[in-house]
């Protein structure tokens, strides 16, 4: 029972009903294609359609005379595509199932959207994405930057300047020469990898605050950093980012329902694959891979 609450309360099971229930009606509605093969309703809501169309394009609605050309054009395609598909040109067009694969998944894109996440769903799906929604930490700092090329040993000189920092001599006097920044105020990690590399990054908010540090290495030499202050990185509260997590939420979800889509409706199909066996002395061979039901592999 508790097993069956938890399933009922799973959004990717809503979906499923809704997608199903959705095939069904469009099957009702439409009926078999043979039986309508010689009858065309262009019905209220089809007209009611065209002329929205036309609204949406011309910022007006269109007259009678617009109207009956639109109807006209409505029926034109209606019939050349009916008897393209009586003529099985549809069939080997990669092009024409691509626009039909993408259809239909437009359709399951808009039954995603019918389910709504709960608080529960949304901090469940933070928890499991993290990194996804970390507020990286931030730093302030300064640096005082060693150029390899100025240097025969560049991390000893990056020893004897750290020990000059330490007895309080200006930083603004020692280094090379840079287009860099010296002075970082409260930025983010991310921030600071933009500017000097990930691994950069990575090592500086770790650093201790209040003494010069280093030689930290980036791409463009040796560093030597004293950190000021520092903001641990944390995982927001759902209310500071709850829209760009049900967005997040949303397309992982409609993400599954497609795979979970094609699973159960593969199922419905017999797949043969015939693969050419490899050569040997009596020559290639088509082998033919009968899959199961379950669908293919």
């Amino acid at each position: 029972m508790e097993l069956l609450k938890k399933a009922l309360r799973e959004p990717l099971l809503h979906f499923l009903v809704i997608g199903v229930g959705l095939f069904f009606l469009f099957s009702f509605v439409n009926g078999p294609a043979v039986d309508k093969r010689n009858t065309i309703v262009i019905s209220q809501g089809q007209m009611e359609l065209l002329a929205e169309n036309f609204s949406r394009t011309w910022m007006r609605s269109p007259s009678d005379k617009e109207m009956e050309g639109l109807v006209q054009g409505y029926l034109r395609d209606e019939v050349f595509y009916r008897e393209a598909i009586a003529l099985g040109l549809d069939q080997g067009d990669n092009l024409i199932k691509r626009r039909l694969r993408q259809k239909l998944e437009f359709v399951l894109e808009d039954v995603s959207v019918l389910v709504e996440a709960t608080d529960e769903e949304l901090m469940r799906f933070m928890q499991q994405h993290k990194e996804r929604f970390l507020i990286k930490p931030q730093a302030s700092f300064q640096q005082v930057y060693l150029n390899y090329d100025k240097h025969d040993d560049v991390g000893s000189q990056a020893d004897k300047i750290l020990a000059r920092l330490r007895t309080g001599e200006n930083p603004e006097q020692l280094g090379d020469p840079t287009m860099l920044a010296m002075d970082f105020v409260q930025i983010s990690q991310t921030g600071i990898e933009r500017r000097f590399g990930e691994a950069f990054a990575q090592q500086v908010v770790t650093l201790p605050q209040g003494v010069w540090s280093g030689p930290v290495i980036s791409g463009f030499g040796l560093h030597l950093v004293l950190v000021s202050e520092k903001v641990e990185g944390r995982l927001p509260e759902l209310a500071e980012i709850k829209e760009t997590v049900k967005r997040d939420w949303l397309v992982e979800r409609r993400k599954e329902l497609k795979e979970a889509t094609f699973s159960e409706l593969l199922k419905g199909y017999e797949v043969v694959i015939e693969r050419p066996a490899k050569s040997d002395s009596v020559g290639d061979v088509a082998v033919a891979v009968r899959l199961p039901e379950t669908g293919a592999r």
